[in-house]
């Protein structure tokens, strides 16, 4: 339940921003196709890391920046969001 509730409170940061929600909705929607296909074979994983591969820290440090620029962008108003109402509808 505590897990659902931070979930949330992070969206909430970011909700005002079109692009930091479709990259949460994209990014939780490659999780949902991860957990499939583990629950579909969950002793397959040679064929699923052939697909799969981690970040390296330095990918992650770079789309960290991106990131926090973008942040920075829609503060300063150089970056229009789209409302939350409307992201959830596309589901």
């Amino acid at each position: 339940m505590n897990v659902n509730v931070e979930l949330f409170r992070q969206l909430s940061y970011i909700a005002d921003d079109e692009n930091y929600m479709k990259k949460a909705l994209n990014y939780i929607k490659k999780l949902v196709v991860q957990k499939e296909k583990e629950e579909q074979a969950p002793f397959t994983v040679a064929e699923d890391e052939a697909e799969y591969r981690p970040l390296t820290k330095e990918e992650v440090l770079r789309d960290m920046n991106e990131v926090c620029e973008q942040i920075k962008q829609a503060r300063s108003g150089q970056l229009k969001g789209r409302p939350l109402e409307e992201l959830l509808n596309e589901l």
